[in-house]
């Protein structure tokens, strides 16, 4: 659940999204001595800003045992129909208008590929390795799916196959994905959002979206970096440095730019004043948060009201 969740607030960043997806499908395959395959679709009532992600999580070979190798996908759908005597090929093939039973999805895709076999397609290759320049240490890497592998996790999830052929067709369409993801982050065209290298741990990774959790549910009430670290027990230069690596700015302004937005839904939205929305965003002055509001909107919150 908590790999859900982490690959989840990448594709929908927003706090509530767990509350609105609702679990409609769900299978799990396993290829014997070669991957284990998932796919958990969830549907929406309200619209969500869908972005399709995918995460190559890689664990180098230790102590005998070989390299492990994870691609999780996340990708928006609008093909899938709540009605059962639907097959889906209407959608499948593109006529979206001819089908008004298809709601809005989110499909999660997971392949893991059994070390056993990363290690076979290994043998032999002594000129090259699948990831020559990071065999020695393992990665996150987020990437959006190209695509090829769009289309390859299509067909994955639409399909009739059953038994040993289900296996084989899974398999082939597995190394096409791992061929595709591997073009893209081997040719220096990814965004390794994890360049820390305790961030490769899921525990770390959690604390430091507690950090941003606890960031959120006080925007008026700051907090120093060292309560900070405090309250989610990580140490202050690695819970700085890995803010920074998973959400792309520093912890001070990551809470600014959150905390102007609410000021700004405050006196927008709700129409309550200056005074009032610097009172409740915890500024004993006006003239300061008139000051930071600027700086980060362009605009004096007086000019904002009136718009």
């Amino acid at each position: 659940m908590k790999e859900i969740q982490e690959i989840l607030s990448l594709a929908i960043p927003q706090p509530a999204m767990s509350d609105q997806l609702q679990l409609a499908e769900e299978d799990s395959v396993s290829v014997p001595d070669c991957l284990d395959f998932t796919l958990q679709r969830f549907v929406y009532d309200k619209p969500l800003p869908v972005e399709d992600v995918a995460m190559v999580i890689y664990q180098p070979a230790k102590r005998g045992q070989a390299a492990a190798i994870e691609l999780r996908y996340c990708v928006a759908g609008s093909k899938y129909c709540k009605n059962p005597s639907c097959t889906d090929q209407l959608c499948a093939e593109g006529k979206k208008e001819a089908c008004s039973d298809r709601v809005p999805s989110v499909d999660l895709v997971t392949v893991r590929f059994q070390p056993a076999f990363i290690q076979s397609l290994q043998k032999g290759t002594t000129t090259f390795s699948l990831f020559e320049n990071q065999t020695r240490k393992p990665f996150v890497k987020t990437i959006q799916p190209c695509t090829k592998s769009k289309a390859v996790l299509e067909t994955m999830v639409h399909h009739d196959y059953e038994g040993m052929l289900k296996n084989i067709f899974l398999q082939s369409r597995a190394l096409d994905l791992l061929l595709y993801s591997s073009d893209q982050f081997m040719q220096n065209d990814t965004d390794e959002r994890y360049g820390c290298r305790f961030l490769t741990h899921l525990e770390d990774r959690e604390k430091i979206e507690k950090a941003r959790g606890v960031l959120l549910e006080q925007l008026d009430s700051p907090i120093t970096i060292r309560d900070l670290a405090r309250r989610v027990a990580m140490n202050e230069c690695y819970l700085k440095k890995g803010f920074k690596a998973m959400y792309g700015t520093t912890i001070y302004d990551y809470f600014q730019k959150e905390r102007m937005e609410k000021a700004k839904g405050l006196l927008y939205e709700k129409g309550m004043s200056v005074s009032e929305v610097a009172m409740l965003m915890g500024y004993s002055c006006i003239s300061h948060f008139s000051t930071a509001f600027k700086k980060h909107t362009g605009l004096k919150p007086c000019e904002l009201l009136l718009r």
